[in-house]
């Protein structure tokens, strides 16, 4: 164990040294689901979950983003509609604004802008409020991130899914409320503790394969699972958070953008190729090993090399995973996505030997109880999120009266994934983009 821990904290922090130069997206939906607990930070808590990239093919109308005149135009609506999602009529029935919130405690901060905890004013109940700048997610080519994970996440209402509840703005500010989910982060536990029990990382995986089976329902691959991305409810159950980087509308394999996080990437997008909902499958493969493992199947300090493992390295397995479980992560881990398990559907994975243990209906209805429970003692507890964060003055600066927004440039079709990857003079492990990938490329076609 101690060495897995120690070469847990060797791959969530790398030297900014080594990895300086790294593009990625900006990430989280600002603990939109919960406070991020600590040791090791992902960028994406440190941009305040800035929002992530989403395909930059995805198609959206882009809303009036000029100062608003008594309406909320499309972020959030003002004339509720039989046809308006919930979350917008929520958000305009309700007449929300941020006078119905009181501003607690801060739980994330970065360049966007901050994630602060707040209780709603009628009902007394807890939420994380992300407050971006509409000017620098504009300057940072973010829009159609922030609004990627708004459609997204509105329209989902699932166990183990962040839900938003809240959308609303003012000339130069973009709220979202999400429910608060203060149990940490998955990477939290696995950097503290190195790696967790088979029966632990079971109960994980098989809450995510739930949660990924909702979202391909919807058409939609998820495509940046990953520890940093898994939130813990108080009772001990995941919450998957940070939808920037998925896309919409997927009915076959026939996506080619290139985004995710390194170590979790499938082959496929490694090679360019088309791909559709299995790489959300080669996923979860590579996060149940590394729960059981303590570090991902061909991780690697140096990118190109791990890319090449990804690529073409065999698998091998530790000692004591038991043979269930290496046939499980096989399956998932196929190089081919036509083999990969999964790619048939959810049920593939639901039915594999490795969870025979598990009711897959009452895990649903939440009545298997949790190998874990996190230390929480009330929904306003903030125990694990980052002190860095919580000794920030909960505040939001008054938008002016007659504030308007800076020129902006409005066409975003060829915008790419960028924000910066080192803060406090570190590097953290965060998502990709094509940039970086084309670097990669132009090496192994060069050597």
């Amino acid at each position: 164990m101690g060495n897995e821990s120690s070469s847990r904290k060797r791959f969530s922090k790398l030297s900014s040294k080594s990895q300086a130069s790294q593009s990625v997206t900006g990430a989280k939906p600002a603990k939109g689901a919960t406070s991020r607990s600590a040791a090791t930070k992902d960028v994406s808590k440190k941009q305040a979950s800035a929002t992530s990239a989403a395909s930059a093919s995805a198609s959206t109308a882009e809303p009036n983003l000029q100062p608003d005149n008594g309406r909320l135009d499309d972020f959030s609506e003002s004339d509720p509609s039989p046809m308006m999602s919930q979350v917008a009529e929520n958000s305009a029935k309700k007449k929300v604004s941020l006078e119905d919130f009181v501003l607690m405690t801060v739980v994330g901060k970065g360049s966007f802008g901050k994630v602060i905890q707040v209780k709603k004013k009628d009902t007394g109940k807890v939420y994380a409020m992300k407050v971006l700048k509409k000017e620098q997610v504009l300057k940072r080519k973010q829009f159609e991130h922030t609004m990627a994970e708004r459609r997204i996440l509105e329209e989902i209402d699932h166990p183990f899914i962040v839900s938003l509840r809240f959308a609303f703005q003012t000339t130069q500010k973009l709220y979202m409320i999400f429910d608060y989910f203060n149990g940490g982060e998955l990477f939290h536990y696995l950097s503290k503790g190195g790696r967790f029990s088979e029966e632990r990382a079971r109960f994980y995986a098989a809450e995510i394969a739930l949660g990924l089976e909702h979202v391909h329902s919807m058409n939609i691959i998820y495509r940046d699972l990953k520890p940093e991305n898994l939130l813990l409810d108080a009772d001990g159950h995941i919450r998957i958070t940070d939808f920037g980087l998925s896309k919409e509308n997927v009915t076959d394999d026939n996506v080619r953008s290139f985004c995710g996080t390194p170590e979790y990437l499938a082959p496929e997008i490694l090679r360019r190729n088309s791909y559709g909902r299995s790489v959300d499958w080669w996923s979860l493969g590579t996060l149940l090993y590394e729960m059981i493992s303590g570090l991902p199947p061909f991780y690697d300090r140096n990118r190109d090399r791990m890319y090449k493992k990804i690529l073409g390295a065999d698998l091998r397995f530790p000692a004591h995973m038991n043979p269930e479980a290496r046939s499980i992560c096989r399956g998932m881990l196929q190089r081919d996505p036509l083999q990969r398990l999964g790619y048939r559907g959810a049920q593939e994975i639901k039915s594999h030997p490795f969870f025979a243990s598990i009711d897959f209906d009452a895990l649903l209805k939440k009545k298997i109880e949790p190998p874990f429970k996190p230390v929480v003692a009330g929904t306003e507890d903030t125990r694990n999120v980052d002190k860095t964060f919580t000794t920030i003055p909960a505040a939001v600066t008054p938008t002016p009266a007659d504030g308007a927004l800076s020129k902006v440039n409005e066409d975003f079709k060829d915008f790419t994934y960028t924000a910066t990857n080192v803060f406090d003079g570190e590097s953290y492990r965060v998502s990709c983009i094509d940039d970086e990938f084309d670097e990669f490329t132009a090496k192994r076609t060069t050597a």
